[in-house]
C-alpha cells in the first residue's frame, strides 16, 4: 500500500504548506504524507484529507502487490518439504486394525 499525496497536491497545484494548513493535520503528519509513499495514513487523517479536497480513499492511496519471489527459491523449499515429508513416511509405526469399525489405528488397541 501507497499513499499518492504528492502527486494529489502536484496535480491541484497546491504546496506542502498549503496542504498541511487545510487539512489542519499536524505538521509532521503533513509533510511526512508528502514526502513517504509507503507511510500510510490513518483512518481518522485519511477522513481529514477526504473532507478537506472532497474526495475518494482511492485518489489518495494505491495497493501495490508484493514482489514475486524468485523462482528458485520457491523449488528449494519445494524440495526441501518433499525431504522432511519422506522423512516423516519412513518411520515404523504401529498399526492395528479396529475390527469393529474397519479403522486403522497408529497405536494398539488395549482394553481397559
Amino acid at each position: 500500500m501507497q499513499n499518492r499525496i504528492k502527486q494529489f497536491i502536484e496535480d491541484k497545484g497546491i504546496s506542502r504548506y498549503k496542504f498541511w494548513q487545510d487539512t489542519k493535520l499536524g505538521r509532521d503528519t503533513a509533510y511526512r504524507l508528502c514526502n513517504d509513499p509507503n507511510y500510510v495514513p490513518t483512518g481518522s487523517v485519511l477522513d481529514k484529507i477526504c473532507t478537506t479536497y472532497r474526495v475518494q480513499p482511492g485518489e489518495l492511496l494505491v495497493w501495490l502487490p508484493d514482489e514475486e519471489p524468485c523462482l528458485d527459491v520457491i523449488a528449494d523449499s519445494q524440495i526441501s518439504q518433499i525431504d522432511d515429508r519422506a522423512n516423516i513416511n519412513q518411520r515404523p509405526r504401529k498399526e492395528s486394525k479396529d475390527q469393529a469399525d474397519g479403522i486403522v489405528l497408529p497405536f494398539e488397541r488395549q482394553s481397559a
